[in-house]
């Protein structure tokens, strides 16, 4: 087989998952370490709601903890523009 012939390895495009701005919003302060209780207070709403984001984000990025979603939102850079989300 020569080397012309060889198949150039399968580059697949990944897009990052579309957040909303609310989920966005929750994980720019989950980045900061922030509770589910802290994002309550500060984006004025239920804690439960907070957690309902939060579920979405970790189901949207296919990862299973808010650590591992917020390295995958960076990776993505999803986060990289996030300073005025609040």
């Amino acid at each position: 087989m020569s080397p012309d012939s060889a198949v150039p390895p399968l580059t697949v495009a990944i897009d990052p998952p579309t957040l909303t701005r609310r989920e966005e919003q929750v994980l720019y302060w989950c980045s900061f370490g922030k509770t589910s209780w802290e994002i309550s207070q500060i984006l004025d709403c239920k804690e439960s709601t907070v957690n309902f984001h939060v579920g979405n984000v970790l189901r949207k990025l296919s990862v299973h903890s808010r650590v591992a979603a917020v390295i995958k939102a960076l990776r993505y850079g999803i986060l990289s523009h996030q300073s005025s989300v609040s």
